[in-house]
């Protein structure tokens, strides 16, 4: 039992940290391609992954399975990214990240009234005070922050989409191999955006494709960050449940200022460092239990 919980922390930070690097790379890609463009080849990449990871095809035992697979697919594939992807069209990568941080607070808050065995409690509560305090010193750092209501807009209700994502991930049916899971909701969310690209009535920029940064951030979304990492966090919450999982969320902001250091020349400065440590204290309060 111990094993397992340390596994599904393990899996769940690891998830967090490739989330976390993804945002340098979607922001690098929507210089050179559209949103949905992005959704689709990142997807396509990692649905072709995890067939070859596991090639065997299991037919659902009901309809209902197969209805809890396509909601997983809605929600947590094509309207997640698609509106995160578009928020960062229209606002900073900051101000993305600060809603991203209220995601374990929203995930509480849905498990609580749609699960039997995840509840609020004072820990919760105060850790998320105390985190997204250290959220809001590394992502209100500066003069750089703007507010832009469409972007944020859509950026809040990413958080919010997540949240549900998370916990229909928890109530997903059982006695399916995670990658079967993984892999009908990556087929389900790939359909919709097939569908959505068509009715936009745009083409591939294929141009684009011959540019190394393109192919390079592609790959790496489409292998890390759309196919490991979807199965670490579906083990993730399986093993420590939506809310412990979501509460590595708080990391986000810290993750992505080292990866922004290192992989675009950003300052450290001494409130991006408080920031990183009350963050740091606020996932260790709502781990408490």
């Amino acid at each position: 039992m111990q094993k397992r919980l340390i596994l599904g922390h393990i899996f769940s930070f690891i998830t967090i940290a490739i989330w976390s690097v993804a945002f340098v790379s979607n922001k690098a890609l929507l210089a050179y391609i559209s949103p949905i463009e992005n959704m689709i080849l990142r997807f396509s990449i990692a649905y072709i992954l995890l067939l070859i990871i596991y090639p065997k095809q299991i037919l659902p035992n009901s309809v209902k399975d197969e209805f809890s697979f396509f909601i997983l697919g809605f929600l947590g594939i094509f309207i997640y990214f698609l509106l995160e992807n578009f928020a960062l069209k229209y606002t900073q990568a900051t101000n993305v990240g600060l809603y991203m941080g209220a995601i374990p607070l929203f995930t509480a808050i849905t498990a609580h009234f749609l699960t039997k065995d995840e509840s609020l409690n004072k820990y919760t509560i105060v850790g998320f005070l105390v985190a997204i305090l250290g959220i809001a010193l590394i992502l209100l750092d500066g003069s750089k922050f703007q507010l832009r209501l469409k972007g944020d807009l859509l950026a809040l209700l990413a958080a919010i989409i997540f949240a549900l994502y998370s916990v229909a991930l928890k109530l997903a049916p059982k006695g399916y191999h995670y990658i079967v899971i993984a892999r009908k909701s990556f087929f389900y969310g790939l359909i919709l955006m097939g569908i959505y690209f068509y009715f936009s009535g745009k083409s591939f920029n294929i141009e684009a494709l011959s540019i190394k940064t393109v192919w390079l951030n592609i790959a790496f979304l489409g292998l890390f960050s759309s196919g490991l990492a979807f199965i670490l966090w579906q083990q993730g919450i399986e093993r420590i449940g939506s809310i412990s999982a979501s509460n590595y969320i708080y990391l986000v902001p810290l993750i992505t200022a080292i990866a922004g250091i290192s992989l675009l020349g950003e300052t450290l400065t001494p409130k991006m460092l408080i920031g990183g440590v009350l963050i740091l204290i606020g996932l260790y309060i709502a781990q408490k239990r």
